[in-house]
This record gives structure tokens, sequence and C-alpha cells, in this order.
């Protein structure tokens, strides 16, 4: 019965055609007496048999009709302003015949951008994507859910807004319907429990008796494992054992622990677990006799020691193995039985007199005891004398259902990010003291509360239904129940009013799951169910037909929230638009300013700044903690925020976009304040630092982040550097490597600097033409080491016949970081190149307008927004190149107001 209802639904939901393309223009004629030109100098690179940069002209009309014929005019037009066509081994064009074509083909573009201009190829009807999806959910329910089960939103380049990446097929209904029916559920479960208050309280001092317990255990299982290795010793002494035991050896290589566990096999030899160790774990008595089994034992009885195990406990840098007790982590699990919804977690923390700054911060995570997901880290600025109370925000939702994500634990930085480097760590401390890591970090208690929400405004969705969400109120009458489908609806639409039969289908729907056993409130969830799965809410409000047209003032709110907000349009938008009044200019620009200024703004800054700059690339490695015991995970973390953060600033103060290029400051927490060894910054809060003089650090070349991408965690890649440089900050992408080209591992076992293997690496022919513009970049960046840390000389260690590394080989060398860029000046260091960089601030501010234009309407930027671009840029000029100019103009264009 429900497959067949839902069946009649979609037949109500079906969508109108989403996409169409404009009719073809007239054509715009290019002059004949250029075909000469062109097949002299440009054929036999680009023709039929060979196509360099897979770029063929051959097939090149030389009358525009299409987009695509402009477009590929475009490129040939940039390539030879620019100078790259001819290459410098081909013969020149004549220099008259030259300014004739450029002066000929800029006219001819002119022309077709206006004959054009209104086409922009395919206009597509776009699905919410999955940012934006469940940030809606969150403006209408108030619950944040998982999303990573929808459609993906990846393309090969362009961001996850473009429509034509945004389609939907019909089998992925059932995929919205679940996700709204866990939305649904998480947000009545939320209202149910809104004046829900929990606390739990835990004294840390709890752990020293369980410690002093643990230290006499570990004591006498010490002594007793002694007492069995001496008996083990002396079965394998007696001369009747002689054969076995040598056979036995033989087996183990002489390994005395593996030796033991054979015990067994020897006449005489007692088993372990009469002596009481764990018949579960046969390494018991083993390792209770082994140095570490000692070291514990020496460590633990050095926490008993410390002056304040009677009022808290200390966070130590110590093993995790499961026969310890573990102290380098506390954890707490939120009791089963607590409600969804906003908790705010309390420490009250010291540090020691003589910590070190690089230890004076912890790590709160979730599951320690399986590796652990850090989900903050907080510097403690307190002292033993005068702690101070850490206050961390904490969301449970119903997907912290499991033990494991719902045990918090709080531990020193680093203490155990990976296996080998809390062991290295460990082993560091051993060899200066004989103890172990020394403890520097003290918490008094900490405590968990549950903040109760009944007097906040309901959420939009919620507020809307105005009808019991519980089973034990009275259920509501059908004329009640009709007008709150339809209230929700109209939220849930944006402000569009669903049609009557698709109010009654969605009634009839909430009837028939009554009849057929349902509550009130399952039927209720199972009905809104199917409105959050229908296109009006799964489809952005923007007309589709054969025709351009100006957007009206209800689809204009909702282009500028999803722009701005990644979220929908909220009542003061909506308001004005059922109005007529948004699309005013004086109107609009102040509502751009007030949603610039609303913090729902994070969702524009975290989600552009993420695909324009490449941001996916930060999150492939992993750093080598062995050789980069600095950053962190949580510094890693730091990291990343930091270049979000900076946006943020420059965004909110509509700063010069040039900041990004070259600044005076940074935008840093204390956690990467210490890592850039920037001294007097303390806390959690980013915030605006100025450098000192001749300071590395400033713009996006100055982060450990932009940096770290330029590698793989491990060695710097100066080709990924440079060509990320000339992509994002020159506006002058490379070409993509062709195919076939010799990979740099094939270097492995030669040692060479990082400079002489690129330029073996420019040897080929198919590599140099792009190498030559990328790696002069690359060099100047190569005093960052692969996590962004300044160096001044580098090593590298080649690779055996076994692909293992080979220490004989190690080559050290100081970094040579001058170099001269392509048809370009030359630069001695990297500030020079920094400076470079920085004076090509029009090819910047070109390529971010094309990037916000692309994301902001949903598809490619081409040829026919140049002359957007260009007012874009002449007015941004005009103020300084504010990064909030270049958004309030796009915002008042034309292209903006119209589908």
């Amino acid at each position: 019965m429900k497959c067949r209802i839902l069946k009649s639904l979609l037949a109500l939901l079906l969508l109108q055609p989403l996409s169409f393309v404009w009719a073809d223009a007239p054509p715009v004629a290019m002059g004949e007496q250029h075909k000469p030109m062109f097949q002299e100098h440009c054929i036999s690179c680009h023709g039929e048999k060979k196509q360099k940069g897979k770029f063929r002209l051959d097939t090149l009309p030389f009358e525009i009709n299409t987009v695509q014929d402009a477009e590929r005019w475009q490129q040939v037009l940039n390539a030879m302003n620019s100078g790259d066509m001819p290459p410098d081994d081909e013969e020149p064009v004549p220099a008259l015949a030259k300014t004739n074509f450029l002066d000929d083909l800029s006219n001819t573009m002119v022309t077709a951008r206006k004959v054009l201009g209104d086409q922009k190829g395919v206009i597509t009807m776009r699905r919410l994507n999955r940012r934006e999806y469940r940030n809606t959910l969150r403006e209408l329910l108030g619950v944040e859910i998982n999303v990573t089960e929808l459609p993906s939103d990846a393309a090969s380049e362009g961001f996850d807004t473009a429509g034509s990446n945004l389609f939907m097929s019909g089998n992925q209904f059932e995929q919205y319907q679940s996700l709204g029916r866990e939305a649904l559920t998480e947000a009545f479960e939320r209202q149910a429990n809104a004046a829900v208050e929990k606390k739990e309280h835990y004294e840390a001092e709890t752990w020293t008796p369980i410690v002093r317990d643990y230290v006499a255990h570990q004591a006498d299982a010490r002594d007793r494992a002694n007492k069995w290795v001496k008996a083990v010793e002396e079965a394998a002494a007696r001369p009747e054992n002689a054969e076995i035991v040598a056979k036995i050896r033989e087996e183990v290589k002489n390994n005395e622990s593996r030796f033991r566990r054979e015990w067994a096999r020897i006449p005489g030899a007692p088993d372990p677990f009469t002596f009481g160790f764990d018949k579960g774990n046969e390494n018991d008595a083993d390792l209770a006799n082994s140095s570490l089994g000692e070291g514990w034992q020496k460590y633990h009885e050095y926490y008993l020691q410390q002056p304040q195990v009677e009022t808290g406990a200390y966070l130590g840098v110590q093993t995790m193995h499961p026969a310890t007790l573990n102290v380098n982590f506390i954890q707490m699990l939120v009791p089963f039985g607590w409600p969804v919804g906003n908790y705010v977690v309390r420490v009250r923390a010291a540090a020691t007199e003589d910590a070190p700054p690089g230890r004076k911060f912890v790590e709160f995570g979730v599951d320690a005891r399986s590796g652990g997901q850090i989900l903050s880290t907080h510097e403690v600025t307190g002292t033993m004398e005068n702690p101070q109370i850490i206050e961390i925000p904490l969301t449970m939702t119903r997907g912290n259902a499991e033990r494991n994500n719902r045990t918090m634990y709080l531990r020193e930085r680093g203490s155990w990010d990976t296996n080998p480097q809390g062991g290295r760590v460990r082993g560091e401390a051993l060899k200066q003291n004989g103890i172990g890591p020394e403890l520097v970090l003290w918490v008094d208690w900490w405590e968990i509360e549950r903040i109760p929400d009944a007097d906040q405004p309901k959420p939009v969705g919620i507020a809307a239904l105005g009808i019991p969400l519980d089973d034990k109120s009275t259920a509501p009458t059908a004329e009640e129940m009709r007008t709150a489908i339809e209230r929700f609806s109209v939220e849930t639409f944006r402000g569009r009013k669903p049609t009557a039969n698709f109010v009654d289908g969605i009634h009839k729907f909430y009837d028939v799951r009554i009849a057929a056993g349902d509550k009130h409130t399952e039927a209720l969830k199972e009905s809104l169910s199917v409105v959050l799965a229908s296109p009006p809410f799964i489809y952005l409000s923007e007309p589709a037909g054969d025709a351009h047209r100006k957007l009206t003032d209800a689809e204009l709110a909702s282009r500028l929230s999803y722009f701005l907000w990644s979220a929908p349009p909220d009542a003061n938008l909506r308001d004005l638009a059922a109005r007529g009044e948004l699309s005013k200019p004086e109107i609009l620009a102040a509502e751009t300013t007030r949603l610039l200024d609303d913090p729902r703004s994070e969702g524009f800054v975290d989600s552009f700044t993420y695909q324009w700059l490449g941001m996916f690339r930060f999150d492939f490695f992993t750093p080598n903690q062995e050789l980069y015991p600095k950053f962190h995970f949580g510094t890693k973390i730091a990291a990343g925020q930091e270049v979000y953060e900076t946006m943020s600033h420059v965004l909110r103060q509509n700063a010069p976009l040039t900041d990004l290029l070259k600044s005076d400051y940074v935008v840093v927490n204390s956690e990467l304040a210490t890592f850039y060894d920037l001294p007097n910054v303390h806390g959690d809060q980013f915030r605006k630092v100025n450098l000192p003089a001749n300071s590395p650090r400033g713009g996006l070349l100055g982060m450990s982040a932009i940096q770290f991408m330029g590698g793989n965690g491990e060695h710097t890649s100066p080709v990924e550097r440079g060509a990320w440089v000339l992509r994002k900050l020159l506006n002058d992408a490379p070409p993509p490597a062709p195919p076939n080209v010799p990979a740099l591992t094939r270097l492995a076992d030669k040692v060479l600097t990082t400079r002489e293997r690129m330029m073996a690496h420019q040897e080929d022919a198919q590599c140099a033409s792009c190498h030559r513009k990328i790696d002069p970049i690359g060099f100047g960046l190569e005093n960052f080491d692969a996590v962004g840390q300044w160096r001044t000389e580098d090593s590298y260690v080649a690779m055996n016949s076994a692909g293992k590394p080979d220490p004989k080989s190690k080559k050290t060398w100081q970094i040579d970081p001058s170099s001269k860029l392509h048809k370009g000046p030359a630069f001695q260091d990297y500030f020079e190149l920094r400076d470079i960089v920085a004076s090509k601030s029009d090819e910047f501010a070109r390529g971010f307008s094309s990037a916000l234009i692309e994301y902001a309407l949903g598809r490619s930027s081409g040829f026919s927004d140049e002359p957007l671009i260009d007012d874009l840029l002449q007015k941004a000029q005009a103020k300084n190149l504010g990064m909030r100019e270049f958004i309030h103009d796009l915002i008042q264009s034309k292209e903006f107001h119209t589908k």
C-alpha cells in the first residue's frame, strides 16, 4: 500500500523540463585573409596529425556560429596575446601579419560577445547540492544531518553549484525521503526535549587511587613474572632438555621472549597461569617481566609523585598499550539516556610552571581508544595557582548512538597522533630522564551540561506546523492537519504556495498511514518526508524555458541567499521579495551587506574558498610525524582553518583582495602562532596578528596549508606549487600534462637536489614547454618544507634496487630559491618572488572574478563574461579592490538578475 501511494505522489511531483539551449545566433565572420598565416604557423602543430595541448585548429571555422567556436577563438587570442604562441623554437609570425590578425580577432570577439552575449550555453535548473541541502534542513528544522549518501556534487572542474552536474534521477527520491525522515525524527526529539537539563561532573582525582592500585599490581606482577622466568630457565638448564631447548632456540632465533612462550614444550617448565597470570593472554607474564613493563611501572610511580594528584589528574605523553593503565588521557561517556541537543563541556585545567610553550595545548575528541577523532585543540593558559576553565561546545545528534561516538576524551596535543609518533616521543624522553615525558598539564575537573533551548524561537518549519508533535496530546482535526501541511510546504518551498492537489495528496497519505496503524507522529513524519523529497524543495526556484528573462523578486531572493549563505532566504528577504522591493538597487545593496554581516555568510566563505583554492588536496596527505614532529594533527586542522579565517577577515573588513597575495599580518590562533614562532599570541580564537619585518608569512603563499598542498606530506613538489600559483594567483593555468610523460619516480635512485631533479625532467621535450613556466615558481618556494615551516637547507635519500631508502646515499644542500620567470623577471629569493606575484593584482582579481561568477550563477564563466569581468574589476579598482566590492557589483549586474 505504502509503495503504491508513494508512486502516486511521485506523479504529482513530476519535474518540468530542466534545461534548454538557446537557438543558434547569426554567424560572426573572421577575415579570410588570415588563413594563409594560420596554415603556415599553426596547423603543423595543431592539425589533423598532431594536436599539441589537445588543441586542433584546422577544423576551427572562420565564422563564429556557436559559443564553443568562440571559446576556442578566445584561447587563440589569449595565447597569441601572451606571446606563448608560436613557441620560441618555431618561426615567429611576421610582426605586421600578427598585428593585423590580433586586431581583427579582437574586434571580431567584441562583435561575437554582443551577438552571443545572451546565449551562455546550456541553462540548467539545478537541485540543491549537499551543502545547500544540509543547510536548508538546518534552517527549516534546526538539525544537522549526515548527507554523504546523497548523489555526489563532484565535477572534473568548477564548483559544486554548477547546474550541469546537479541533476537528479527518479530512483533518488527514496534517498531524499529517508534523509528527510531522519531529520524530522531528530527535530521532533529536540522539540520534545527542549526544556531538558542534564549535567554530570567528574573530579579528575578519582584516577589517583586507581593508578595507586595499579602500581601495586604492577610490582606484584613483576615479582611473580621474575619467579616464573626463573623456573622456566631452571627447567631449560636440565641436561635431559638440552636437545629440545636447542631446537626451540634455533626456531626463535635466540629471542628470549619468544623462547619463554614455548614453555609448554620444555619438560618440567611451569605454566605462567599457576603464577596468577591471565589464561587469556599468554604474553601477560612475559610482558610484566620485560623492560617495557618496568618502564610502565616507573612512569606510574612517577605520576603518583606529582604534587597535585590528590586534587586532580595529570595528562601524560605515555603508551596506550591495553595492558597498561592509560595516564595520557581522561574520558567520559555521555550517558545513553541523555537526549540529542546542544551541550557544553567545561574543563578546569592548568599548566605547570616549567611547561614548554609547545606543550601547553590539549585536544578534545571522541573515541580515543580507537585512535580518536580530534574535534578541537585548546591552549592551556591557566597556572597551578590560577587554573582556567575551558568551554567547548558540543552537539549530540542521533548519529551519536554508539559507545565509541559518545565517549569524549581530553589529552595533551600530539601525545598519540599515531603509534610510531607516540613511541618516538616516549623513547626520546626515556633517553633523557629514564622515565618518560614529563607531566606538564593538570586537570582539576571536567563536566558536561545539556543546554535547554525551550525559550529560543522554534525553527521556521517546526513553527509553521502549529500542531502537536507527540502522541500524548490530542490529535489534530482533518482541517488542522491540512492547514499544517500547507504551512509547512510553504516554508519548505521557500515561500511558494503548493497546489491544492499537492496538499490533498500529502494529507491523503497521512490518513492512509493512520488507517494502517501508525500513530500520529509516525504518520506525520512519513508524510512530511515526502514534502522534503519533492522537486519544489530539492530544486532551486529558478525559471526554465526557451528564453532569457529577468528573475522575479522571489527568485532573486533565493539566488542571493544561496550565493551568500548556501541556505534559503530568511523572512526579511522573503518579505521584501513579496512586496517587490528586493530588486531595487539600494534595497538589494543593503540586503547584500546584511547577508555578508550575518554569521551564515561563513557558508559562502567556506565553500567558495575550499573549491576556488583547491583545498581538497589538503585532505589527501598525512604529514610524516617523524620528519615534522611539530606538525601535529591539531596543528594541521589549525593550518587549514587559517585559510578560511583569513578569507573571512578580508571579507568582513572589505580589505583589499591583494591582502591574499601579500600582507603585513596573519589571521591565526595560539596553536598556529606557536607553529609559526610568533610570540605573545594566546587563546583559541583566530585573530589578526601583525607580523615582524621580513616575515615570510602574510598572504596565501606564507600559509602552511597552501605549502602543504604542494607536496605529499613528506617531500615538497615544485611542480604542484608552481602550477597552483599559476592557476590560482596568476590566472594563467598551465595545460594538463600530456599523456606518456616520464614520471619523476624514474629518478628515485639518483642522488640529486630538487633543482637537478626538475631540470633532468625538463630534458624531455614534451615536459619542457610547460615546466619552464611552472618550475621557476616552485624553486622560489623551496624555503618552505612539506608542512610549511621555513628552512634553509634540504636533503634527499635515494632508493635502492629494492625500493627502500639508502641512508648511505643521503645528500644535503643549501636551498637556492633564485630563478627567473618564463618571459618574466628574475628573482633572488622567495621575498622577491612574492613581490612579483603581488604585482600581478589585475590577473589575480580577474581570476577571482571569474570564479565568483561561476560559483554565484552555477555555470562556467566563458568568453561572453569578459565584459562583466572587466566591469567588476574596474569598479573594484576604484575602491581599493575591496573584496565586498566584487560581490556587491556582481549582485547588481544584469547577469545576476537574469536566467
